[in-house]
Order: structure tokens, then C-alpha cells, then sequence
């Protein structure tokens, strides 16, 4: 198994091996920071670097691959990416968001109205009050985002107010990081999965 970096020349190779077409990561993928996994010629996944942490994200993987073999990739990546402390996945398929969610601890779930992910750099942080508590969430661009995760809240009455509050700006977009263990309120609220976060331990 080993690492190697999606270019001009392998990117025909790797979107055969994962028989998706990407016409954006195939016009681009010279200026991108994308590697993908290879074993006897094969593509399995491919993984992007993310400048916080000891922390990647999976957003391509081979639907032909088992969890043994998804596993295997896992513990390859976590022995030969990790510089400080325990490796940190993102990871956005959903399929086999849930096999790691078999062996691994979810860290966090990123949630979005639109499916899509909001840029949070240059983010303005505003503040709603529920219940004499200043929930804080920022904004950019129309865009909102609220971590829930590090503000420790898992209230489903505070959250439909506050979901209430952020729909009434009618933002083009608004993005909830949140415990797992939350995604049910959040699908009936008509949020859609992005990714999961997992970190890799022993």
C-alpha cells in the first residue's frame, strides 16, 4: 500500500478505480492537495489534508472495497500521517461513515441546510439569546454556522428555537457542527449529512 499524489497523470486511473466522474477534480487536481491511496495499481480512496490538527478528509472512496480493506486503509493512514497526537477523519461518505463509526469514537457531525459546506474564514460571531443564554454562531457571506459541540448543547426545545431564529434571517445557508447523537433532530429539521468526524485510536 502506499501514498501517492492525484496529478494530470494518475487522476484517469484513480476516477476509473472509484467509476465516478469529477470533472472538477480532474480540471484541477494540479492545484490541489489530494492523495490517493494505491495498492497492485488500485485506487481505494483519496484524502486531503487539513491544516488543523493531525486531521484529513475522505471524500472519495472505492464502493468496490469491504470494511476489512476499509479498515486496513484506516490503520495505514494512521500510522504514517500522524505527527502529534491521534489521527483525526473527516469523512463524508455515509455508508462507510458508519463503519467507522463501529470501531472509532465520533468526534463531531457537520450538518448543513444545503448539503453543502460554508467557508468559515473572515466569520462574523453574533450571539442569540434563548433562556438567558447567548448561543454563538457566526457569519459570512449569508452563511451561518453554529458549533454546538463546543457550546454543549443538546436541549432538542433550545435547538428548534434556535434553528427557528437562524431560518428567519433566511441565510442562504446554515451549518450546525453537533453530537451524533443529535442527527435524528437535525434530519427532522431537514438538515443533511456532510461529514463525521472519528478520531483513531487504539
Amino acid at each position: 500500500m502506499k501514498i501517492e499524489k492525484l496529478s494530470k497523470e494518475n487522476i484517469k486511473d484513480f476516477l476509473g478505480d472509484l467509476n465516478i466522474e469529477d470533472s472538477y477534480l480532474e480540471s484541477s487536481v494540479n492545484k490541489l492537495e489530494v492523495f490517493g491511496i494505491k495498492e497492485e495499481n488500485t485506487f481505494y480512496m483519496a484524502f486531503e489534508m487539513v491544516i488543523d490538527e493531525d486531521r484529513i478528509a475522505i471524500k472519495y472512496i472505492n464502493n468496490k472495497i469491504g470494511s476489512d480493506k476499509f479498515y486496513e486503509c484506516i490503520d495505514y493512514l494512521n500510522r504514517n500521517l500522524v505527527v502529534n497526537s491521534h489521527l483525526i477523519i473527516n469523512i463524508y461518505d455515509k455508508y462507510y461513515s458508519n463503519i467507522l463509526g463501529d470501531k472509532y469514537r465520533c468526534r463531531d457531525e457537520y450538518v448543513s441546510l444545503t448539503g453543502n459546506i460554508v467557508d468559515n474564514r473572515n466569520m462574523k460571531e453574533e450571539y442569540a439569546e434563548i433562556d438567558m443564554m447567548n448561543i454563538k454562531y457566526y457569519t459570512s457571506s449569508g452563511n451561518a454556522l453554529c458549533n454546538l459541540v463546543r457550546q454543549n448543547i443538546q436541549d432538542e426545545d433550545i435547538i428548534n428555537r434556535l434553528n427557528d431564529i437562524l431560518n428567519n434571517k433566511n441565510y442562504n445557508n446554515i451549518v450546525f457542527i453537533i453530537n451524533d447523537l443529535l442527527e435524528g433532530i437535525f434530519e427532522n429539521l431537514g438538515y443533511k449529512f456532510v461529514y463525521k468526524s472519528y478520531v483513531i485510536e487504539d
